[in-house]
């Protein structure tokens, strides 16, 4: 059996500047392999495909079946994808997993008939189980006993299978092969590169930050690789591909501080050279953990700061006293650890006052980068619930989502910098301009300046993020050209095919049959 697995584009047509290898279906991969299946791995993301040549490419590679891994932002182009796969291809079985259908589990099956299936959860076991009964059976009868699959009966009725288990013992897991992708096109700003590989050492999260989907989507109990399988894994990836650069993409790198030592010792003692960053909460570090982890090559730490308001910190369940943000990053300044610190922008009770409050606070603890991310209510998480009852987001927003190129450009959108659809609305705060002025604000003081360019003396590397980023942030950087716009959208006639039939905040146009053939999949 054939398996293509695809990471959809989230702005189709647009090549990101920046990215990670997709690791979860990087792992199903590998697990396939070792069952012995035959599968691959399409990043339609980091090569900026457009739908057209996404769908393309799978039907040349002649799958069995092909699997969509989808977080919310990608929901749109996947459900294009299956439509035209289906008009293309329809002998093709389609099965869409990943972060938003195990947030939103049945809602896909009211925006789209043009797939076969859907997973929840960690799709490792479930996929082989379901490779097996396919090979065994036909669809969808043979889906009927394995857990964590959601599927249409004969009758067309949606069928919920119980919910799989996580698994507790992550060694198990295949490792990923980093050979089914090509691991130069994966950089970011944080890390020397290309190649920037990502790992994951852990699964699940402990805390209940209401903004994070992490404990719906990986569990609320944390499972650990062990010491030796995860420097294991880094020197395997560090002599077969040549990787120096490391992206841990751990909810909570340190929330097991034993665990950590174990794995700086045994990185340390393996004696290979790289450079690392993970992400973490500055309630979870001491100074001791701090100096052993840069030891080891720990060189970037994203800390989740999100406020500098008491109020706004209790308002998202990250209660974390004031004084511990700001020891956290003296800490890692006097060892000389790159901080990447994160802020939300708009979330419930913010206001000018609190975001101000936030903004100097940023520039007082003096993060090597921070971002201001407007906040998204997010599906599975409690803050799109609360959200909604307060109506502050619409709801089941992503059935409405898009990205308007006259409102911010393709950068602005990736990272969170637009107030699109399942922004936080609320009264008398403009999110959007707010982290507009925050980004300026913090970057433009001659401190970060001086900063930025004595790190650059020392790591010439830098110098290419600090220019995309100085682009991004200048207003000339912005400007339109007329006529010369980009070519290779997406046929917005074919986009209303992908449009949610229930939804009544959307125009929908019946699918029939003469339409169908009436429109180009360019």
């Amino acid at each position: 059996m054939k398996v293509t697995l695809v990471y959809p584009s989230t702005l189709p047509g647009e090549k990101p500047e920046y990215g990670l290898p997709p690791m979860g279906i990087l792992y199903i991969a590998a697990e396939l392999r070792r069952a012995g299946i035959d599968a691959g791995v399409i990043d339609a993301d980091i090569e900026g495909l457009t739908v057209k040549e996404t769908v393309d490419r799978i039907i040349a590679l002649e799958p069995d079946l092909v699997g969509f891994s989808v977080m919310t932002p990608q929901l749109p182009a996947t459900l294009e994808a299956c439509f035209w796969l289906k008009e293309l291809a329809p002998e093709i079985p389609i099965v869409i997993g990943g972060a938003h259908i195990s947030s939103t589990h049945t809602d896909v099956f009211m925006l789209s008939e043009h797939f076969d299936f859907a997973v929840t959860g960690e799709g490792e076991l479930t996929m082989i189980e379901v490779c097996k009964a396919m090979g065994q059976g036909t669809l969808p009868d043979c889906l009927k006993d394995i857990k964590g699959v959601i599927y249409r009966d004969p009758l067309g009725l949606v069928v919920t299978n119980p919910p799989r288990s996580f698994y507790k013992e992550l060694d198990d897991f295949a490792p990923i092969d980093y050979g089914m992708v090509d691991v130069m096109k994966y950089k970011i700003p944080t890390l020397p590169g290309p190649p920037v590989v990502g790992l994951m050492i852990t699964r699940g999260c402990p805390f209940k930050c209401t903004y994070c989907d992490a404990p719906t989507t990986t569990g609320k109990k944390i499972r650990f690789h062990s010491p030796e399988r995860a420097v294991a894994d880094i020197v395997r990836l560090h002599e077969e591909f040549g990787v120096r650069g490391f992206s841990f993409r751990d909810s909570t790198f340190t929330a097991k501080k034993k665990w950590v030592v174990e794995f700086c010792e045994k990185l340390i003692e393996s004696g290979v050279d790289v450079a690392w960053r993970c992400n973490t909460r500055v309630d979870c570090v001491t100074e001791e953990l701090l100096a052993l982890m840069k030891k080891a090559g720990c060189h970037t730490i994203n800390f989740g700061v999100e406020s500098g308001h008491p109020d706004i910190l209790k308002r998202i369940n990250k209660d974390v006293p004031e004084g511990q943000v700001e020891r956290a990053h003296e800490w890692t300044n006097k060892l000389g650890i790159r901080t990447y610190t994160t802020f939300l922008i708009g979330c419930p009770g913010e206001t000018d006052e609190t975001i101000r409050t936030s903004l100097e606070f940023a520039k007082k603890i003096r993060p090597s980068m921070a971002m201001f991310f407007v906040t998204i209510g997010y599906p599975g998480t409690e803050m799109y619930t609360e959200a909604v009852k307060e109506g502050l987001v619409e709801p089941r927003w992503w059935h409405t989502q898009g990205w308007d190129e006259g409102k911010s450009t393709a950068f602005e959108k990736r990272w969170g910098w637009s107030a699109d659809a399942g922004a936080l609305t609320i009264p008398g705060f403009d999110a959007e301009a707010w982290q507009k002025r925050c980004t300026r604000e913090f970057y433009f003081r001659p401190q970060f300046i001086w900063d930025t360019l004595l790190f650059i003396v020392k790591n010439p590397y830098f110098l290419r993020h600090a220019v995309t980023l100085a682009l991004e942030l200048l207003p000339i950087g912005k400007l339109r050209i007329p006529f010369f716009g980009k070519g290779g959208k997406v046929n917005e006639e074919a986009q209303k095919y992908s449009q949610c039939p229930s939804e009544p905040t959307k125009a929908y146009v019946k699918r029939d049959d003469a339409d169908r053939r009436s429109i180009d999949a360019g």
